[in-house]
């Protein structure tokens, strides 16, 4: 049932160079979740969709299948990595260099400003107001690197397949040169205070939500900001496996009320635009254990700070230029869609017991 499919796809969540980037076209019309003020899409599930309508199989070749191996994302804005090298780690000016993730011994929680994150060199990056707890983009440089396209964030999810899910949320604003907000709003990845399970809106409105201006996103099993980035849904027959490591985008998240703005602002000149400035605040994990009372979501899986923690690493946050425009659906794919919700019923996540890394 549609309900049903929508309702396990929330159990999943999320997931989401310095030139002008080599676009993506990645089809918007698809099932999605919002999140607060972004809109969360499953690319293995997307991938299913494409293949019933047009062929040729759910791997490489299928647009929802996006490889993010190193050499792969080198033209894409990093914000988040464990990958070493510096095509991955390096952005060009305008940009603040990737953040790392924990990897090997990781700890249970990650944030732009938790312990063991060090604030990329800012020398030399151009970026007013560059502040030591987000990641930073100077809109001028942004607006050369979009070129026309708008801004699609894509995730790894690569935790252990024992435990394949992790907590995450992600706040985002704009500044002026005098630190001012732009428009007054913070623009959120959140779960919005629901259990685990029971948030994100199905083909909801992400320009609607305004949260304020939350410093310490609630974090538990009954009460979380956090949403579940999920592992593996098995769904009528059909595995949806969602932990698949760095090599691989499993989420994409499209900020509606972001790329509005961008599109307004970017109507300044240069001189202008390069005073305002983009920060981003990304946490993953379980930040305070102690808060945590488990629970089950609605798939009847039960959910602890244990399996949404992070327990291996590797995870990668991307930025892309995405030059898909049409908004509105064939009117064979909406009924292809609909077909596909119809005949998927879910019976909830298969766990392994095999290790990922």
């Amino acid at each position: 049932m549609k309900k049903t499919l929508i309702a396990t796809l929330s159990t999943l969540g999320l997931g989401l160079g310095a030139g002008s980037a080599s676009a993506l076209t990645v089809d918007l019309s698809y099932p999605y979740l919002t999140y607060g003020n972004a809109n969360s899409y499953s690319m293995p599930v997307s991938a299913y969709y494409y293949d019933q309508a047009n062929g040729g199989g759910t791997g490489p070749g299928n647009p929802y299948y996006i490889p993010s191996g190193p050499g792969q994302i080198m033209n894409s804005l990093v914000l988040y990595t464990g990958s070493g090298g510096q095509n991955v780690t390096t952005n060009g000016i305008g940009f603040d260099n990737a953040y790392e993730t924990p990897n090997g011994s990781s700890p249970v929680f990650a944030n732009f400003a938790g312990t063991g994150a060090t604030q990329p060199n800012a020398a030399g990056k151009d970026i007013v107001n560059n502040s030591t707890t987000t990641w930073d983009a100077n809109l001028s440089y942004l607006k050369t690197f979009l070129n026309g396209d708008s801004a699609l964030f894509l995730f790894n999810n690569n935790d252990t397949n024992a435990d394949q899910s992790l907590a995450i949320w992600a706040k985002m604003w704009i500044t002026n040169g005098a630190n001012s907000i732009y428009n007054g709003q913070y623009l959120y990845l959140t779960n919005r205070g629901l259990a685990y399970g029971a948030g994100g809106v199905p083909f909801g409105d992400a320009t609607t939500y305004n949260g304020g201006n939350v410093t310490s996103p609630l974090t538990g099993y009954g009460s979380s900001d956090y949403v579940l980035s999920g592992g593996q849904l098995n769904a009528n027959g059909e595995t949806f496996n969602h932990n698949l490591g760095a090599n691989q985008v499993a989420y994409a998240a499209d900020i509606p009320l972001l790329n509005m703005w961008l599109n307004t602002l970017f109507s300044l000149s240069d001189a202008a635009l390069s005073q305002y400035t983009l920060h981003l605040d990304v946490r993953l994990g379980c930040d305070t254990p102690s808060n945590w009372v488990s629970g089950v979501d609605n798939q009847g899986n039960p959910v602890t700070c244990t399996n949404v923690k992070i327990d291996n690493g590797y995870e990668q946050l991307f930025l892309v230029a995405n030059d898909w425009t049409n908004r509105v659906p064939e009117p064979e794919s909406l009924v292809l869609l609909g077909i596909g919700l119809l005949g998927l019923s879910a019976v909830g996540r298969r766990r392994e017991r095999t290790a990922k890394i």
